[in-house]
């Protein structure tokens, strides 16, 4: 199956939301700055980053042997090797990961699909349109819906418009539950926003 398949950044678009009259719009330098040739791309990094963390209260033995764990984990040693795996669910995220082809080769990719491949998630991963996962109270719920109506949509048990709107219901009511002012406040400190 070597080579059968490529891998490529998000589709973009040529047009933009334009959001005070609720229409779509040509892309040009003000409404899509981060376009490439035209097109506007917002790769999107899903579950954007793990983290490996050591309670300050365990004892001193167990914070070594945590400690000890998440290093072996990350080295470039181990770690080019986990990214190679699907079952780790771990992409590239060092420097090395996108340089070092080696561990791609030996995972059976040729040379052409390991660069084809590093090269779209590298293109994403610089890109400065990159869109975020949601960072708010209650996240999974708004996601874990989204999911469940798409996944009706996507086999034709609502149709589009239904979609939208049980999208659109769903979400009003987990944010009425939370409070519209703190999700508001949350989601734009998640963006560097002030209130």
């Amino acid at each position: 199956m070597t080579d059968k398949v490529g891998a490529s950044i998000t589709p973009g678009t040529t047009q933009v939301l334009d959001r005070k009259t609720n229409k779509l719009v040509a892309c040009d330098k003000f409404t899509c700055p981060y376009a490439i040739e035209g097109v506007n791309h917002a790769p999107y990094a899903a579950n954007g980053g793990w983290v490996g963390v050591v309670a300050a209260k365990s004892p001193p033995k167990v914070k070594d042997a945590a400690y000890a764990f998440l290093s072996y984990m990350s080295q470039p040693a181990q770690s080019s090797i986990d990214v190679t795996l699907g079952e780790t669910g771990a992409n590239p995220y060092r420097i090395s990961h996108f340089k070092n082809f080696d561990p791609w080769i030996k995972s059976g990719m040729s040379f052409e699909a390991a660069n084809n491949y590093l090269g779209a998630i590298g293109v994403s991963l610089n890109s400065s349109n990159m869109v975020l996962d949601l960072i708010i109270p209650q996240n999974q719920q708004y996601i874990e819906t989204l999911d469940a109506i798409r996944a009706d949509f996507l086999v034709d048990k609502i149709t589009k418009e239904e979609a939208m709107q049980q999208i659109e219901q769903r979400w009003e009511q987990i944010t009425n539950k939370v409070g519209h002012k703190s999700q508001r406040a949350a989601y734009r400190a998640s963006l560097g926003l002030t209130q």
